[in-house]
């Protein structure tokens, strides 16, 4: 069966106005659900969507040239423009530069406190003001410098202030990015668990807005992490599949940044596939056009590092004296590749070191994060140094932390061993667990399918007794309609008859008398001429109230009360508030209505008094007819086929828009209409 067509019918039978609205409500609610979907659907869409590039002016143009970042009047520039937007309170181009400017210091690696402070002093006075992506954009770049300047809790801090809900393709991506730089603020923090959560959460964002280059970037860092956990296997997996992914795209780049934590995986792991890695990526770095001084500086780091462990030390030292100059403007990570490849030459040459002070530094934080191989390193050099300056303390704690690094680092193949059985294991407990939960579920799903076949064989119960019932009313008002069909047609001849009988009987006798007593007494003959005028009044008020068009409702009601007084031993008390609102045709309707009630009350009630009221409010006409009689079953006498008096007012009470609601006990009974008044 057509589905519209059984709703059809379920509506069409429903007698309560309840049940139409709420099924009416279902379907506006449900209407409002597609149009809400079809909205989230259009505004995902936008997230994901990339914009066109955004256009800047020459001044924004010119802070977003990393080429002009080291320029003696960069900083000066952007300050002079900066506080120019704040006086003319432009607050969301200020913000703009703000944001652009410190994702160039960011694409530099470089750390500028009185840069940040700016920053965070415009967002205290103007956050609210400006854009969603400003704002976001200009906490991202604060969370990505204190990480270039290694400070990884503030990093954090900041890097999660720039997540705010997406709007559009620019928050959601700034979002994302957040995301990954999260990966390496919080590993650098300890917080491993964390970083594989960030990890997994921008790689979904990623994959949503189809960039594949930064897919392939946090397949990398999800790589560092099993890299710090000594995990190699697992690390590499994830180093091919972003590898992988670069074949799609041209982005050298992230290429760049991927083959830089590849080399430090085969450093830590002590690969021969290192040295050739080393060449192959200093060449792409050689032929990239878009390299900057931190790209360059890691690279030539590591071109040294290979050049020391292959004995060229002269070559080693020219490379290392052409990066000392630019020592200053990389970052943490840039250093460290740095003074690993110092500290090798310098073990190398078998002198003191220099840079004693920066290995002294180190090597707490280096044990802290359990990166044993710098930490060997760094505490020989420190070793050696004490010894050449006779500090034999200090040589010997140096020494204790050689030990140290030693231990760790001949106990890293058990680890490893322990962790890839421990592996194994927690796959066979989880395989375990999957096959007890597919039981379950199962299980459930069969308990389901059994729920779901026996509601639908309520539901279909349910529909057939609907159906049936809806049926049964159908049939039962069919009935009701021909009995009033029928007895509207037998009382309009029965009324006919008593019209007939009453011109004959009354009107039509008292003519033949009158022309009788024509000769006789003029007297005689003038009662006579009264009584015919009275009989035809009252049969003519019977047919039609008598210039009911001209006087109106309210007169007319008061004549039809007082009459029925009069000539029955009954009271009838009146409240009438009406102004004259409906039209003559409606008027006459409800003095019908009125008519047949009494009627009826005066035949069959066996009551004493009875009270009409009608009042006209704002919105509707109110009508009530109640009286102290015996009462009746309405629903039993409405089914009965003889109440023709009833019918006669529930169709009367449509025809004028309203609705007769009939109530009786043996207290009496009440009639009420409520008819709604057109706007």
């Amino acid at each position: 069966m057509d589905f519209s067509y059984i709703c059809f019918q379920i509506t069409h039978s429903m007698k309560s106005a309840k049940q139409i609205k709420l099924l009416f409500s279902v379907f506006i609610i449900s209407v409002f659900i597609i149009i809400g979907c079809s909205k989230q659907e259009d505004s995902n869409n936008n997230l994901y969507k990339k914009p066109a590039e955004e256009k800047l002016d020459k001044y924004a143009m010119y802070l977003k040239n990393s080429a002009n970042f080291f320029k003696p009047n960069y900083m000066s520039f952007f300050n002079k423009r900066y506080n120019q937007l704040l006086k003319e309170n432009k607050m969301d181009a200020a913000a703009q530069i703000l944001w652009i400017t410190g994702t160039t210091l960011d694409k530099n690696y470089m750390y500028d406190s009185t840069f940040i402070q700016t920053n965070l002093r415009f967002l205290r006075k103007y956050e609210k003001q400006i854009a969603d992506r400003y704002r976001a954009g200009i906490y991202s770049n604060i969370g990505e410098i204190y990480y270039n300047a290694g400070q990884y809790d503030s990093a954090t801090v900041y890097l999660k202030k720039s997540l705010i809900k997406a709007k559009d393709y620019r928050t959601f991506d700034n979002n994302a990015f957040t995301k990954y730089m999260l990966i390496f603020s919080y590993l650098n923090s300890g917080k491993s668990e964390q970083s594989l959560a960030a990890g997994i959460q921008s790689l979904q964002m990623f994959d949503k807005l189809k960039d594949t280059s930064m897919q392939a970037a946090t397949y990398s860092g999800i790589a560092c992490i099993y890299r710090y956990q000594e995990d190699y296997p697992e690390a590499m997996k994830y180093e091919n599949k972003a590898f992988e992914l670069l074949k799609k795209t041209a982005d050298t780049n992230v290429l760049f940044v991927i083959s830089l934590n590849k080399i430090t995986m085969y450093n830590d792991m002590d690969d021969k596939r290192l040295f050739p890695f080393i060449d192959s990526t200093v060449a792409l770095c050689n032929a990239w056009s878009q390299k900057t001084i931190q790209d360059t500086f890691e690279i030539n780091s590591w071109l040294a590092f290979k050049l020391v462990a292959q004995n060229k030390l002269a070559e080693a030292k020219i490379i290392l004296d052409k990066l000392k100059p630019t020592l200053s403007k990389v970052n943490e990570v840039g250093k460290d590749y740095y003074f690993n490849a110092v500290s090798e030459y310098e073990i190398k040459l078998g002198k003191g070191s220099e840079n004693i002070d920066y290995y002294r530094k180190r090597t707490p934080e280096l044990k802290k994060n359990e990166d044993y191989l710098k930490f060997q390193l760094f505490s020989i050099i420190l070793y050696r140094d004490a010894l050449q300056k006779k500090d034999y303390k200090s040589a010997i704690k140096y020494l204790e932390q050689v030990q140290i690094a030693n231990d760790s680092l001949s106990n890293k193949a058990l680890r490893i061993k322990t962790r890839e059985l421990d592996k194994k294991y927690q796959t066979e407990k989880k395989e375990q667990l999957i096959a007890v939960q597919s039981n379950e579920l199962k299980q459930k799903n069969t308990f389901i399918y059994a729920l779901i076949i026996s509601l639908i064989g309520l539901l279909l119960a349910a529909l057939t007794y609907y159906l049936w019932q809806k049926q049964k009313v159908l049939i039962q008002d069919k009935t009701n309609n021909i009995n009033f069909t029928k007895q509207l047609l037998e009382n309009t001849e029965t009324e006919r008859k008593r019209i007939a009988s009453d011109l004959h009987d009354s009107v039509s006798h008292d003519l033949l008398g009158l022309k009788t007593s024509l000769a006789q007494d003029i007297h005689l003959v003038g009662g006579k001429i009264d009584t015919i005028i009275n009989d035809i009044r009252i049969i003519s008020r019977n047919l039609h109230p008598v210039m009911f068009d001209k006087i109106g409702l309210e007169p007319n009601l008061i004549q039809l009360v007082e009459r029925i007084q009069e000539q029955n031993d009954f009271m009838v008390s009146t409240d009438i508030n009406y102004s004259g609102s409906l039209s003559s045709a409606d008027e006459l309707q409800i003095y019908r209505i009125f008519q047949e009630a009494l009627t009826n009350i005066i035949k069959y009630a066996k009551a004493h008094a009875a009270k009409i009221t009608m009042k006209e409010m704002d919105d509707k006409i109110f009508i009530e007819i109640k009286d102290n009689g015996k009462g009746f079953d309405v629903k039993e006498t409405l089914n009965g086929g003889k109440s023709f008096g009833l019918h006669n007012i529930i169709e009367r009470s449509r025809a004028v828009g309203g609705e007769a609601n009939i109530k009786s006990s043996a207290e009496g009974t009440i009639i009420t209409i409520n008819i709604l008044q057109k706007s």
